[in-house]
């Protein structure tokens, strides 16, 4: 399945615009020692009602499963100079490896990708008529995320696997269900933000790369309504939060690593988010 973005890398090879004019005291890295400074334990440990609203504001708890991938995760940002292509995805490293999320080596094959197009919305409509390889097998709630209009979309593909790696896609017939045997996790298997480059601009390696590992290594999203119960990373392109936070935060990281250090991956989503709103707050997951 990870084969379904080849497609999206050759569409995006000629639709994806190179930003030329970010400015580089915007957008370049900082010292790779200061990045892998990241402490994923936090410093303030929030009151474990405030991690438990946040959680339910970014997540959807109550239909199935928490999923997060399994395998290890590459990264491929492609429509940026090199130098920023590079640094970005490098974040998305760091940042991963320090909670937990195993990532692959070097020339792995790309599962996550990060897309900055002219228009978004355009680059989307087109791969839709194309009937681009990037859609396969994705359930209707991953469908509306991907085509919903914005600068930014961004998607899953989600499976649910049993103890011994079968694999059962949203789409499978209902009249010929797979068998599965014994309890079932939900996986990621891979993930795309595509993004409208004009979004980006003024924005450093560091947002970029942390609102992506948010959005894809672990499925949140920014409240349709409302302002995050907590500084959150997610709010980077809320026009009401000013100035947006520089980095990912210590609420998000805390979510992050509490997915990636979930011990029973198969629980019932609301579960699994009470047990990692409890170690997001100094506690352990039982």
């Amino acid at each position: 399945m990870r084969c379904c973005l080849n497609s999206l890398v050759l569409l995006s090879a000629f639709a994806a615009v190179p930003v030329a004019h970010a400015q580089d005291g915007a957008t370049s890295p900082r010292p790779p020692a200061q990045d892998g400074g990241i402490v994923v334990t936090g410093k303030a440990q929030p009151p474990i009602k405030k991690a438990q609203r946040y959680i339910r504001q970014v997540l959807d708890t109550e239909d199935g499963q928490l999923a997060r991938f399994v395998d290890p995760v590459c990264p491929l940002v492609l429509g940026l100079p090199a130098r920023f292509k590079g640094a970005i995805e490098d974040r998305v490293r760091i940042v991963g490896a320090a909670a937990s999320v195993r990532m692959g080596k070097d020339k792995c094959e790309p599962n996550l990708m990060i897309v900055f197009a002219d228009n978004a919305d355009s680059l989307l409509d087109t791969m839709r008529k194309q009937g681009n390889a990037a859609f396969t097998n994705l359930d209707d709630n991953a469908l509306r995320d991907a085509f919903a209009a914005g600068p930014i979309h961004a998607w899953r593909l989600v499976v649910t696997r049993d103890e011994v790696g079968h694999l059962s896609t949203g789409n499978d017939d209902p009249d010929y269900p797979p068998v599965m045997e014994g309890e079932t996790q939900a996986v990621t298997i891979n993930a795309v933000v595509v993004m409208d480059r004009h979004v980006a601009l003024g924005k450093s390696v560091r947002q970029l790369g942390d609102y992506v590992v948010m959005r894809t290594l672990v499925g949140a999203r920014p409240p349709a309504k409302g302002s995050i119960a907590s500084a959150s990373i997610l709010s980077l392109f809320d026009p009401n939060v000013a100035p947006p936070p520089a980095e990912i935060t210590d609420m998000d990281i805390g979510l992050l690593a509490g997915l990636y250090r979930m011990r029973n991956p198969y629980e019932q989503g609301s579960d699994q988010a009470y047990r990692i709103s409890r170690t997001m707050v100094g506690g352990k997951q039982h």
